[in-house]
């Protein structure tokens, strides 16, 4: 260590040459908020000069002209459950850096609530062996509720070993607000043992204001990526949160709060951006670039755009030592763009190279997590005899929290049927983890399907199978080819699978690439706008469905939950 310690000091000085050398950029210095002509020289991956570069250039160095070109500091994903792209990470952070995020900050919650602590620590390995600059949250809440069945229980000791490992940079996000509220001493020992060790703890709290907030705060949570209005996000800001602007496949809030914040004046520093959740068809699209392009169309200077997503992250997240600008000693991550307004991008450098790929290999006990029963079409029946008054789930285009409805419906035979003329379907979670095949049964609207059924076994966050149909028969066939896939996404109509997307890896990731999942998701959402449906992101909305910590109405396997009392409700009402 101190010999490579000295051999940087020595590039610095000039003593040991760079290897790369660019030379005629106009570099986005975030530090100092400055557009500079600066040349910029790199040794073993870090950045070792800047400005005046003559005295490191050798006769070995690689010397790249960009004159007339842009450079910004790699972009960085300040919050970001990678599994919700069906990717394993590798295809996932190889895919992100074509569009220049060569950072994230990631919470492997996903993983967690089917793996475990065996999860993390594969996911752990994974970075090792990867380019990006990647960081990771201990997950906080798994389960995120007693209200569900996870695969796995990270309890405060497991989260603790966890904060120690390399590559971990906090707590993830802390869900059960009401938990740290109410000084649970499960929650508080998990947050005292990130604070003690210097690492952030990650919040998560819609709808949360005032004095509620305030005992949040307290706890030691700095930031929080849910706020349902741009009023709650910005006392969250004045109280000293720092304020995930989230842009996701699911959630977005870019474009009716970044308006506002232009509009009144405010400060960015406590800012930056945040996917959340991206499925593989946005990411072929864009990634972190589309929030910085997004960000500069509603108004914000270039420069500001790319520190919110860059310095401002890693500022936060403690990690500005290693990443987030164009400065010495950090790693060269690098983008070399066409065009700064339009923030095009030409060529991504991730720590001083352009070209890396590798190949994990991953244990086979992470191809076996779908233990469910058969499931039969009465397992998913809601019985009444007389004309019922029924909760129904309402799922909102483009958000991951839900509305409630009340509606009636009329028996067959002893059996609430959907409705889907009236869009009422029948909607089932289905424990999956081989803990007792619990089933929680309802009814949810927004879908506008007329026939046919879908399921998958990506439901927020314990991952049960989630299933929505207008008839029992076809939501029982699907199930049961879930399990058959080892995990994955189905489409059935009239007694027949019309198709799917097997995800083994955890029942949440195919080993495939990018472009064959998105090929088959695409074929998906075709045959789910061929049954009616309305919704633009069908597959990420019914994954939030069964998510009993994002307001208002959700179904988990244990039953019917009311988000704001925490409590699981009758279907039919009472």
């Amino acid at each position: 260590m101190t010999m490579a310690l000295q051999e940087r000091i020595f590039a610095g000085t000039g003593a040991i040459k760079a290897d790369l050398a660019l030379i005629g950029g106009t570099v986005a210095n975030v530090n100092t908020k400055e557009l500079r002509n600066d040349d910029i020289a790199i040794k073993d991956g870090i950045i070792v000069g800047i400005g005046d570069i003559s005295d490191k250039i050798g006769d070995d160095t690689n010397t790249i002209d960009i004159t007339g070109k842009f450079v910004s500091p790699g972009l960085i994903d300040g919050h970001v459950h990678f599994e919700s792209s069906m990717l394993t990470l590798t295809r996932f952070a190889m895919a992100a850096i074509k569009h220049g995020t060569t950072g994230m900050v990631i919470d492997p919650h996903e993983i967690a609530n089917v793996l475990g602590v065996k999860g993390v620590e594969l996911v752990l390995r994974e970075i090792e062996d990867l380019p990006s600059s990647i960081f990771v949250m201990i997950p906080s809440c798994v389960p995120s509720s007693d209200l569900e069945t996870s695969g796995a229980v990270l309890d405060a000791p497991t989260v603790a070993h966890l904060l120690y490992q390399d590559g971990v940079i906090g707590l993830g996000e802390v869900m059960d607000f009401p938990g740290v509220i109410g000084a649970d001493p499960e929650k508080l020992e998990m947050i005292e043992e990130a604070l003690f060790l210097g690492k952030r703890a990650d919040g998560h709290c819609p709808g949360l204001v005032g004095s509620d907030l305030a005992g949040y705060l307290c706890a030691g949570i700095s930031s929080d990526h849910e706020s349902l209005t741009y009023e709650e996000a910005i006392e969250k800001a004045r109280m000293g949160m720092a304020v995930l602007l989230r842009e996701g496949s699911a959630a977005k809030c870019l474009h009716e709060f970044i308006p506002r914040l232009v509009e009144e004046g405010v400060a960015l520093d406590n800012f930056f951006f945040v996917a959340d959740d991206r499925h593989p068809g946005d990411l072929i699209d864009g990634y972190m670039d589309t929030h910085v392009r997004t960000a500069i169309e509603l108004g914000i200077a270039p420069i500001d755009a790319i520190s919110m997503c860059t310095i401002n992250t890693a500022r936060h997240y403690r990690i500005d030592h290693l990443t987030g600008s164009i400065a010495i000693g950090r790693r060269a991550d690098i983008l070399i763009l066409d065009d700064l307004e339009k923030f095009a991008i030409d060529e991504v450098f991730v720590r001083g190279t352009t070209g890396v790929s590798p190949k994990p290999t991953y244990p086979a006990e992470v191809f076996d997590t779908v233990r469910s029963g058969r499931i039969h079409p009465e397992s998913l029946y809601i019985k009444s005899e007389t004309d019922a008054e029924v909760n129904v789930i309402l799922a909102i285009p483009d958000q991951i929290f839900t509305d409630w409805r009340v509606e009636r419906l009329h028996p067959e035979g002893g059996i609430l049927h959907p409705d889907p003329a009236r869009d009422i379907l029948s909607i089932a979670t289905i424990e999956r983890h081989g803990k007792g095949g619990s089933i929680g049964r309802g009814f949810v609207s927004g879908f506008g399907v007329k026939g046919g059924a879908f399921a998958q076994t990506i439901a927020h966050d314990s991952h049960n199978i989630i299933v929505v149909g207008t008839n029992f028969e076809d939501m029982a066939l699907c199930a049961n080819e879930i399990r058959r896939l080892r995990g994955g996404i189905v489409v059935a109509y009239d007694g027949e699978v019309m198709g799917s997307i097997a995800l083994p890896f955890a029942g949440l990731l195919s080993a495939s690439s990018i472009e064959s999942v998105n090929t088959k998701l695409s074929y998906l959402h075709a045959l789910m706008r061929e049954i009616g449906c309305v919704l633009p992101s069908p597959f990420m909305t019914l994954s939030f469905l069964a998510l009993p910590v994002i307001p208002r109405l959700k179904l988990t396997d244990m039953g019917l939950v009311d988000v704001e009392r925490h409590e699981i409700v009758d279907v039919v009402r009472v």
